[in-house]
C-alpha cells in the first residue's frame, strides 16, 4: 500500500530548489563583499588624494618661508648699509619700504643691486608663491569646511579663510605697488604702514600638526 499522502507538505517540493538558494545567497554576498572592496578602495583613494592636496600645502608654505627669510636677509643688509652711509642724515620713514623708498635716489651702485636683488625676490619668488597657494585655497573643498576631527580641532578652517584675505590683498597691493614704481621693492601688509593683514600666525605649525597626524593613525574626517 502506498504511504499516505500529508497536506501541506511541500518537502518533496522545496529540496530541489535549496541549490539554487544557495547559489543566489552566494551571488548576494559576493555582490555585497565587491561593493565593499571597492567603497574601502574609494575611501583610500580619496584619503590618499586629500592627504597629497595637504602636502602640496605645506610645500607651498615652505617655499613661501624660506623666499621670505631670503628676502629678510638681504632687506636687513641694504638697511644696515644705508643707516651706517648716512647715519643722522637719514630722512624720516616708516619701515623697511619707507626706507628705501625715500632713499632710492641716493642709493650707491652697491645698494641698488641689493634693492633689485629684494624687488626680484618679491616679483619672481614671493608672488608666483603667493598666488600657487591662493589657487589651491580656491581649489579646496575639504580643509576649508572642516567641522570635526584634527583638522577642526587646531583651527585650521579659520586659519585657510585668514590665509585667503591676506594673499588676496597682498596680490592687490602687489598690482598698485611695484610694476610701475621702482623704488618699491617690498610688500608688506602688516608692518608700520598698515596696508592690510598679516600671515595668519600659526598655520604653518597648524598643517605641520595635522600632517603629522596621520603617522599616528589618525585618519581624516569624511566631509
Amino acid at each position: 500500500m502506498a504511504p499516505p499522502v500529508l497536506i501541506g507538505d511541500t518537502t518533496t517540493n522545496i529540496a530541489p530548489l535549496l541549490p539554487i538558494a544557495a547559489g543566489a545567497v552566494v551571488a548576494v554576498l559576493g555582490y555585497v563583499g565587491k561593493l565593499i572592496v571597492e567603497s574601502w578602495q574609494q575611501w583610500r583613494t580619496r584619503q590618499t588624494a586629500l592627504q597629497a592636496q595637504l602636502l602640496r600645502l605645506q610645500a607651498l608654505l615652505k617655499a613661501s618661508r624660506a623666499a621670505f627669510q631670503v628676502q629678510a636677509t638681504v632687506r636687513d643688509r641694504l638697511a644696515s648699509d644705508l643707516r651706517e652711509r648716512l647715519r643722522s642724515d637719514l630722512p624720516p620713514h616708516k619701515g623697511y619700504e619707507g626706507l628705501f623708498s625715500a632713499l632710492y635716489d641716493q642709493m650707491t651702485p652697491g645698494e641698488r643691486s641689493l634693492h633689485e636683488i629684494i624687488r626680484a625676490y618679491t616679483e619672481f619668488a614671493l608672488r608666483p608663491i603667493n598666488q600657487a597657494i591662493l589657487n589651491w585655497l580656491d581649489a579646496d573643498v575639504h580643509y576649508r569646511g572642516l567641522t570635526r576631527g584634527r583638522g577642526a580641532e587646531i583651527g585650521l578652517p579659520s586659519q585657510l579663510n585668514a590665509l585667503d584675505v591676506h594673499l588676496r590683498l597682498w596680490l592687490a597691493k602687489y598690482e598698485a605697488w611695484l610694476p610701475k614704481h621702482p623704488q618699491h621693492a617690498l610688500v608688506y601688509l602688516e608692518d608700520e604702514m598698515q596696508h592690510g593683514v598679516g600671515f595668519p600666525r600659526g598655520l604653518d605649525e597648524a598643517v605641520a600638526d595635522l600632517v603629522g597626524s596621520w603617522s599616528n593613525g589618525i585618519k581624516l574626517p569624511d566631509e
